[in-house]
C-alpha cells in the first residue's frame, strides 16, 4: 500500500505548481501581506478581497478553499482555526512571503512564472520522444531552440530575463559576501549576464572594479545603465571579452559538453596567466538530500527545455575544465542549490 501512495501523490504532484500559480494570479498573497498583516483571513474575507482586486464577482468560495487547504498542508500558507468563529484563516509564512510581488525585492513569483508558462510545460509531453528519438523536446514542441524562441518573442524574452534577474538576487547576495578574491580583481566580464544583476552585486561591493555585461544583442538591449558597468553585445561561442575574471551564472548548465568546451576555451583565452573563471552552478553529488533531490528535478528540466543541457558532478566539472587546459578548481559552497566554483589555470 506505500507503494500505492508514494506513486499516487508523484502522479498528482503537478498540482502543486498550478496551484502555486493560481494563487498569484488570484493576488491572494498581496492580499495576506496588505489586509491579513495583522490578523489571518478567512476564505471569505479572502474572497471578498480577491473580488475588489480583479473587479470581478465574488469568486467560488469551495475551489478558492480547496486550493488554500493544499497549499497550507504543503507549507506556503498558515492555516489555523479560529475558536470564536469555528473558521479556518490564512495567513503568510517565510514561504508564502516570496511570493508577495509589489515592493518585494526578494519575490520570487518572476521564476514561478517561468516555471509554470505553457511554452515550457508543453515539453514534458516528450520525455518518450527524447529516449526514443534521441530529440530535444523544446525544438520538437516548438520547431526552434530555446535561445531562438527567446530572441523573437518579446513576451518570452521578457519573462525570461525577469525570472533569471530573480534568482541572480538572492544568489549574488552570497557569492559577494562568501568570496573574498573579488578585491584584488580589476575587471569582471558577466558571460551571458542578462541586463547586468550580478555585475550590479559584484560592484555594490567592489566599486573599483571595471564591469562588462555580455550577453547576447536583443539581451543587451533591454539592459538598463549600472554605473561602472559597460554592456557589450556578442555570441559566446565567437569570442568573449578580456577580463580578469570571467564569470558565468547558470550558463554551462544550459549546454552539452562540447559547448561547455568550447565557452571554457574562449574564457581561457580571454584571461591572462593569473586570470580565472568562476562559475555559479548546481553540483549533483549523488546523495539522497534534499539539495540533490532538486539538483535531479532541475537536470530534467534542463534535459527538455534546453539542448543537450544538464546538471554536472563535480567530477563531470573537472573533466571540462582540464580539458581545456585549467590547472586546478576549488568548489564554495553557497547556501543554495547552486555552489561558486573558482577554476584557475594555475
Amino acid at each position: 500500500m506505500e507503494a500505492h501512495l508514494h506513486l499516487y501523490e508523484m502522479m498528482l504532484s503537478a498540482a502543486k505548481p498550478m496551484a502555486l500559480k493560481a494563487a498569484v494570479l488570484l493576488n491572494i498573497p498581496e492580499i495576506l501581506a496588505t489586509r491579513g498583516r495583522e490578523n489571518p483571513l478567512t476564505v471569505d474575507e479572502i474572497a471578498q478581497h480577491i473580488s475588489a482586486s480583479t473587479k470581478n464577482k465574488v469568486p467560488q468560495r469551495e475551489y478558492l478553499f480547496r486550493i488554500l487547504r493544499l497549499l497550507a498542508f504543503c507549507g506556503v500558507f498558515t492555516e489555523d482555526i479560529d475558536e470564536q468563529i469555528k473558521q479556518l484563516k490564512y495567513g503568510l509564512n517565510s514561504v508564502s512571503k516570496l511570493l508577495v510581488k509589489e515592493g518585494n525585492r526578494d519575490s520570487f513569483v518572476p521564476f514561478l512564472m517561468l516555471a509554470v508558462d505553457k511554452v515550457y510545460l508543453d515539453t514534458h509531453h516528450h520525455f518518450r520522444d527524447a529516449v526514443l528519438e534521441g530529440c530535444h523536446p523544446f525544438v520538437k514542441v516548438h520547431g526552434t531552440s530555446p535561445w531562438e524562441y527567446v530572441s523573437s518573442n518579446a513576451e518570452a524574452n521578457k519573462l525570461f530575463i525577469q525570472a533569471m534577474a530573480c534568482h541572480t538576487k538572492d544568489v549574488m547576495a552570497s557569492v559577494v559576501k562568501m568570496y573574498d578574491g573579488f578585491k584584488s580583481v580589476r575587471s569582471v566580464v558577466d558571460v551571458a549576464g542578462g541586463v547586468g544583476s550580478a555585475l550590479s552585486a559584484i560592484l555594490g561591493q567592489h566599486s573599483h572594479i571595471k564591469g562588462m555585461n555580455f550577453d547576447l544583442p536583443h539581451v543587451i538591449a533591454t539592459a538598463p545603465a549600472i554605473p561602472g558597468v559597460k554592456h557589450i553585445g556578442g555570441n559566446m561561442f565567437d569570442q568573449i571579452p578580456c577580463g580578469d575574471v570571467i564569470f558565468m551564472k547558470w550558463i554551462l548548465h544550459d549546454w552539452d559538453d562540447d559547448h561547455c568546451i568550447e565557452i571554457l576555451r574562449k574564457s581561457y583565452e580571454a584571461t591572462p596567466k593569473d586570470g580565472k573563471v568562476l562559475i555559479v552552478d548546481a553540483l549533483i553529488d549523488g546523495s539522497q538530500g534534499s539539495l540533490n533531490r532538486l539538483g535531479l528535478l532541475f537536470d530534467i528540466h534542463m534535459m527538455i527545455s534546453t539542448m543537450g543541457g544538464k546538471e554536472r558532478s563535480e567530477e563531470e566539472f573537472s573533466q571540462l575544465f582540464f580539458k581545456v587546459g585549467f590547472k586546478s578548481y576549488n568548489i564554495i559552497q553557497l547556501p543554495f542549490l547552486q555552489v561558486l566554483i573558482e577554476v584557475s589555470k594555475f
